[in-house]
């Protein structure tokens, strides 16, 4: 409940609350047409012919704002189910015990309270994965990049059939080795749960 806290808490409620249309509409707005920094659209520059390492920068310069979009809007649902459950973990009995014990506050806050408010957090970012390709098809929209999403809205429109089952089964796939994952990352953040 300090400053911080609250800055970043609205911070996270403006993420959470804009569009992705409208939020990557802002960046691009702001960072390549007001301040230039980065093109407004497209994944290549093709006016200019790059070596292997300029191509590459390239592609980065390009992917920067696209990337930056999805990533703020993600995040701000993770660190909203984070906070909450660092309060939560914070009034539990043991939290109080560890601090009876004389340990020191980022002991407590490191060693006991974090690591366990990870274990949700785990299990959320199991659906990450597919979230990633599927759900950024609006972004792609509006910077204009041929991406996976972009092909799948083209194919569902032409009533491409073969190549929506094949999309499908990779979101399908994708979500599998996400749980995969997550249960993996469950022997690293609970000490319960070991690998056998």
């Amino acid at each position: 409940y300090s400053v911080i806290d609250y800055v970043v808490t609205v911070i996270v409620m403006i993420g959470i609350s804009l569009p992705s249309f409208f939020f990557g509409q802002l960046l691009k707005d702001l960072f390549a047409m007001k301040l230039g920094w980065f093109p407004p659209s497209g994944l290549i520059d093709a006016t200019v012919d790059l070596s292997f390492v300029g191509r590459l920068i390239d592609y980065l310069r390009h992917l920067f704002i696209p990337i930056l979009t999805v990533v703020i809007l993600s995040i701000g649902g993770r660190m909203r189910m984070t906070r909450t459950n660092m309060l939560e973990v914070m009034n539990s009995d043991y939290i109080r015990t560890a601090r009876a014990k004389g340990l020191s506050e980022k002991v407590v806050i490191n060693k006991h309270a974090f690591r366990n408010t990870l274990i949700p957090l785990v299990t959320s970012l199991a659906g990450l994965l597919p979230s990633l390709f599927s759900g950024a098809i609006i972004t792609e929209q509006v910077f204009d990049l041929p991406g996976i999403g972009n092909i799948a809205l083209d194919a569902m429109n032409r009533g491409d059939i073969p190549f929506i089952m094949g999309y499908n089964m990779f979101l399908a796939l994708l979500s599998v080795l996400g749980v995969l994952l997550a249960d993996l990352m469950y022997a690293v953040v609970d000490p319960r749960v070991k690998l056998t």
